[in-house]
């Protein structure tokens, strides 16, 4: 509980100043001092956090008051009380040793966010003064992601690095902020509703305080905090570079991790980002126009200073292997590092995130994979010990030891060969008639007898393996078209409202051989198209496949 002495000797502004403290949490007013030296007096047995002192409390100059409080109690922090609140006045304050300035009447806003911020500069002093000096200066690391242009996955990126890291370390502290002042898109993606923004804590930014932070920050039931883009975009004027660097500075401090989305628009906001930034990702896709914005827009930072190319990293998102344009192009292009993991193209597996608004709608195993390994490529975790090395040395030592044996084996063939060979020339020097004898020509016969038995034992298998690779590509096939036959149903279902559409829609996705089994059942949000499935025999196996999608009406 945080300690108040008010120096004043109007009742009715002691009174009003009274109410706000009590509307606040931590905070008791201990005594009412009349005169400069009282205060004074009380300051120095009471030993409080915070005390008001009003300009016109005695006959001597308010800025003597403050510097005898400030000599008596160094650990007290002062705040002057005036008429008005100008910035040549809140400078001769400070000066003097003053924590701030609130004016009167007074307003919460500005007396919690002045008292607040005393209350923890003199939290801080005390332990100074009393030999327990802050020696915890570990701060956050802030990775920053931007798009090299609208459209490449930047926003998707950030929030699943920053979700993707909580979930490996639940013990930590991470915060996602959107600073795509334009388009930030963070909220929609985590399906938050918010009251405050980056803008409103921009606007106090320069007399900021974790208390005004915390406010705006939004815990999502994941654990994740975000701090969101401004829903209104003519407030993205106050969001200045200087801001950024305020909040960005406060949020190291309060936790583990801070990912920056800093979008793909080329603003200001933008460049404080990409400065502040310990590690700064540039997402691009494999495509002409984007690797060109990433380059002009790593030649502007570079010309104005804020950040060289070559200390840049860059992801390749969306690769496709059909594409004209080669994810490795991007290496040749830029002296910046590019990151060995790259994203391939997946809408369907980011499907189901989009539409419920959730990161953790996303069960591909081999996507969290490559979210973690751009986390190890980022410094962000360790990169996993395996026994990959062990494996390959073992397989090292176990192919040379198997070749002992072969070459053994073939050495010994060949001295069998020479051992008859010697014979047959033998026989060929005396000129003895008839036929020699052919040993190996009769193993050779025994081993095609051999040979035959087993192909007739094998044929069997093979047919029927044969069979169920082929059993599997059907059903393969069907469920594909099944997938996307229900996509597109969905999709008319959405549109029209008519299960009648639907069905035709998805008849028309699929191939002929497919139409004549084909069914669309239309209920609620759920589509469902079953498929029938060519069987190659008969028992045991499905004659039809059902795929389902949620219809996603726009409001």
């Amino acid at each position: 509980m945080s300690q108040v002495i008010i120096g004043m000797a109007d009742e009715n502004l002691v009174a009003d100043l009274m109410s706000l403290l009590e509307e606040m949490d931590g905070f008791t007013v201990r005594a009412v001092a009349k005169s400069p030296t009282e205060l004074v007096d009380l300051a120095s047995r009471l030993e409080p956090d915070v005390v008001f002192v009003h300009e016109t409390l005695g006959i001597e100059p308010v800025s003597q008051t403050i510097r005898d409080l400030a000599n008596r109690r160094p650990s007290t922090a002062v705040i002057q009380v005036s008429q008005m609140r100008t910035p040549t006045l809140v400078i001769k304050a400070m000066e003097d040793g003053a924590r701030g300035v609130v004016a009167y009447p007074f307003a919460y806003e500005d007396v919690s966010t002045r008292v607040i911020a005393a209350a923890e500069w003199s939290e801080h002093m005390k332990a100074v003064l009393a030999g327990a000096a802050v020696t915890n200066t570990t701060r956050g690391e802030v990775v920053a992601v931007v798009g090299a242009k609208g459209g490449v996955g930047t926003t998707t990126v950030a929030a699943h690095l920053a979700f993707d890291h909580l979930r490996d370390h639940p013990q930590d502290k991470v915060c996602l902020v959107d600073v795509d002042i334009e388009k930030g898109d963070v909220g929609a993606i985590f399906e938050v509703r918010q009251s405050v923004s980056i803008a409103d804590v921009a606007k106090v930014s320069g007399d900021l305080s974790p208390h005004a932070v915390h406010d705006a920050v939004i815990r999502h039931e994941s654990g994740l905090h975000l701090l969101l883009a401004p829903l209104d975009v003519r407030e993205g004027e106050f969001v200045s570079p200087e801001a950024i660097r305020a909040i960005v500075s406060l949020l190291r401090r309060e936790f583990d991790l801070v990912v920056l989305d800093g979008g793909g628009h080329v603003s200001p906001a933008q460049a404080a980002v990409v400065e502040l930034a310990g590690e700064c990702l540039v997402v691009t896709t494999p495509d002409v126009l984007s690797v060109r914005a990433m380059r002009r827009r790593m030649i502007a930072w570079s010309a104005l200073g804020v950040r060289e190319e070559p200390g840049f990293k860059v992801l390749v998102n969306k690769v496709d292997r059909a594409s004209l344009f080669p994810a490795n192009a991007v290496t040749k292009l830029t002296t910046a590092h590019v990151v060995e993991t790259q994203i391939p193209y997946s809408p369907r597996v980011l499907e189901a995130s989009i539409n419920d608004r959730d990161p953790r709608a996303v069960t591909e195993v081999a996507w969290w994979s490559l979210i973690s390994s751009l986390r190890v490529e980022l410094g962000l975790a360790k990169a996993p010990v395996t026994a990959s090395k062990g494996r390959s040395k073992r397989g090292t030592n176990a192919q040379a030891t198997t070749a002992t044996p072969k070459g053994r084996q073939k050495g010994e063939r060949a001295g069998r060969g020479k051992a008859v060979a010697q014979p047959d020339e033998g026989a060929a020097a005396t000129a003895e008639p008839g036929p020699a004898p052919e040993p190996v020509a009769a193993g050779r016969s025994r081993e095609s007898g051999a040979v035959g038995l087993e192909t007739v034992g094998i044929l069997p298998a093979a047919v029927l393996l044969c069979l169920i690779g082929w059993q599997t590509a059907v059903t393969g096939f069907s469920f594909i078209y099944a997938g996307h036959a229900s996509s597109v149903a969905s999709r008319e279902y959405a549109v029209t409202a008519d299960a009648g559409d639907a069905e035709r829609a998805a008849r028309a996705a699929v191939p002929s051989s497919l139409r004549g089994g084909l069914s669309v059942a239309a209920s609620g949000d759920r589509v469902s198209v079953t498929v029938p499935v060519v069987k190659g025999f008969p028992a045991g196996l499905p004659t039809s496949l059902t795929s389902t999608r949620t219809v996603v009406r726009e409001q």
